[in-house]
């Protein structure tokens, strides 16, 4: 072949190459250009519906995978002015966003046609036309990030009728050792998964997972369900596994059959039910959509709350009312901000937490039973966004909740075949669950009656439990970026 026809065939072939696909993980922060703070929840998207949200630190992981170097990128966020680029000058670095300047804001403020009534009105006026709740498939991301905050502990041997005073010395030091890990302990727990979320309607879904993870410090395990499994533990190992007894608590007695031989794998096959993280995800989704009784009740419970049209604010060229509301009766919760487009009248975003004063489900039986149990500092935000068929969906939430509890029980061991033989200790902790759950719908699709039958959920979740975060576990998906401390997840 002759020189010209080769060098003619690779130029050929390099106009190909570099315009058919460009294939990278693209990861930056998305920065204010003013301030130089980090933007949370900032759309970066390729195309018209692809794309990822950056966590609440600003940074984002995305695949470009499939798309040309000439394609459109698009960085955005509610009150920013949008950015956009070519794929070929997208690379990992940081991104600087301008606040949006609002000429017509105090125009419009003092001068408005609509009033906070009347947009409220065509919101719950369009939510059935502006949003879908049946009959949908999502393939999501979940991330749940759990630990203990604890603020006081004790176990404590009262006495016993069968140890001597070096058993009971290490019997304490057991109980020491517990205590010590749960007040001085601060590593945190992660489970990831993507998969596929099937909703038929309000009461039924059904869930597959993909691929799962869970990051998880055995030894410094700080879940309830933990230190009552190491509890046991060391009663089983300080009393005689061979005999069976009686367990009483204050005054009721538990059980008459109580064996300390063997064990068993409940918590275990809980954890890895998928009946269980279906629930909690169907849940989440539930709470942040506008169903009887959701979370989000400031949106149709509006004679309840007050409302102030407080900021007129664009996404691009869309106006976008910020509205606040806060409880006008005791019998809500949530005070925070609801951003409504001036176009579809659809809510785009909400931003909720309690009102001063409020709090969730409690349980006080702490006199009685030595329980309490109160839910403290929800809050929460979802972001919608417009789909394909012109229906809005989740596209990212995020809730967080502090769970205090207390508990304080006398427990007894009686030996079933000799009564004078017993041991009983004085059980106490306290502390707070510090949890945070979020979502984010990676693509979402409709589907019928039928297709939903035809679905098998697997009963079991197999998670990767790797000893260390590896960013590598995800390259294949889409997912919310890690914030520095589970980058620094590690067990030693």
């Amino acid at each position: 072949m002759h020189l010209k026809k080769i060098l003619f065939c690779l130029f050929i072939s390099f106009l190909i190459f570099s315009h058919s696909s460009f294939s990278q993980n693209v990861k930056g922060k998305i920065i204010n250009n003013t301030n130089n703070t980090p933007i949370p929840y900032a759309t970066i998207q390729i195309g018209e519906h692809y794309g990822v949200i950056s966590n609440e630190e600003g940074s984002f992981t995305i695949d470009t995978d499939g798309y040309k170097p000439l394609d459109s990128v698009h960085i955005s966020c509610l009150g920013y002015e949008k950015l956009g680029l070519v794929l070929e000058d997208f690379s990992s670095k940081d991104y600087y966003l301008s606040e949006q300047v609002n000429e017509l804001n105090e125009v419009y403020l003092t001068n408005r046609t609509l009033s906070v009534d009347s947009v409220l009105y065509y919101v719950n006026k369009n939510l059935t036309k502006n949003y879908k709740k049946e009959l949908v498939n999502y393939t999501l991301f979940s991330r749940k990030t759990d630990y203990i905050k604890g603020k006081d502990v004790n176990f404590e041997i009262d006495k016993s009728s069968n140890f001597n005073k070096k058993q009971l010395a290490a019997f304490n030091k057991d109980f020491d050792a517990l205590e010590s890990a749960l007040l001085n302990n601060k590593s945190k727990q992660y489970t990831d998964f993507v998969g596929n979320f099937n909703i038929l309607n309000n009461e039924e879904a059904k869930l597959n997972v993909e691929k799962a993870l869970r990051l998880l410090d055995e030894k410094n395990n700080q879940s309830l369900e933990s230190l009552a499994n190491r509890g046991q533990e060391i009663v089983s190992k300080h009393l005689d596994k061979n005999k069976i007894y009686t367990l009483k608590s204050g005054l009721f007695k538990l059980s008459d059959s109580v064996t300390l031989n063997g064990g068993n794998n409940k918590m275990e096959d809980t954890l890895n039910s998928i009946g269980l993280i279906k629930k909690i995800t169907f849940d989440i989704l539930k709470r942040n959509s506008f169903n009887e009784n959701s979370t989000l009740d400031f949106i149709t419970e509006n004679k309840k709350y007050d409302y102030e049209i407080e900021d007129i604010t664009f996404i691009g060229t869309e106006m976008v009312y910020v509205i606040g509301f806060k409880p006008r009766r005791s019998s809500v919760d949530y005070e925070g901000k609801i951003y409504v487009s001036n176009e579809s009248f659809a809510i785009l975003k909400a931003d909720y937490h309690f009102y001063k004063g409020r709090v969730g489900e409690k349980v006080n039986l702490k006199l009685l039973l030595g329980i309490k149990y109160v839910e403290q500092n929800r809050k929460g935000s979802v972001i919608f966004k417009k789909g394909q068929d012109n229906y809005y969906y989740p596209n990212y939430i995020t809730e967080q909740v502090d769970r205090y509890f207390y508990i304080s029980r006398p427990f007894k061991f009686i030996e079933n075949d000799n009564k004078k033989n017993k041991v009983a200790f004085d059980f106490m902790v306290e502390g707070t669950f510090k949890e945070k759950t979020e979502l984010l719908i990676l693509s979402q699709k409709p589907i019928t009656t039928a297709q939903y039958n035809t679905i098998i959920e697997k009963e079991k979740i197999e998670y990767l439990t790797p000893k260390r975060y590896d960013e590598s576990i995800w390259e294949d998906y889409n997912v919310l970026a890690p914030l520095e401390d589970m980058k620094n997840f590690k067990v030693d």
